[in-house]
């Protein structure tokens, strides 16, 4: 049993807080927890903290790519053998414009 699962048998609804901030929830717990959210102000500010750290985490991993590394990509293109698209049907192609 996941540790998710043995939260929200818990029945406590605040114990869900990280995983809703976290899009971590399934469709049926995501809708029980935002009815609690509309009446409890500490899950609501709690949410909305833990969805502002875990951006600032994205953002803090995210580093600029080094100055040459879009002319090494493509030179590698360039030199790798590449397969050829598969041919589709005339009308495949047709029923897709």
């Amino acid at each position: 049993m996941s540790l998710l699962d043995r939260l929200s048998r818990r029945g406590d609804p605040h114990s869900l807080a990280a995983p809703y901030a976290l899009d971590a929830l399934e469709p049926a717990e995501r809708v029980r927890f935002e009815k609690h959210l509309r009446s409890c102000a500490r899950c609501t500010a709690e949410v909305r903290d833990l969805a502002e750290d875990a951006v600032r985490l994205a953002w803090s991993t995210a580093a600029p790519a080094p100055a040459a590394l879009r002319d090494r990509v493509m030179a590698a293109v360039r030199t790798t053998p590449q397969e050829p698209a598969p041919r589709e049907p005339a009308r495949a192609r047709a029923t897709q414009l």
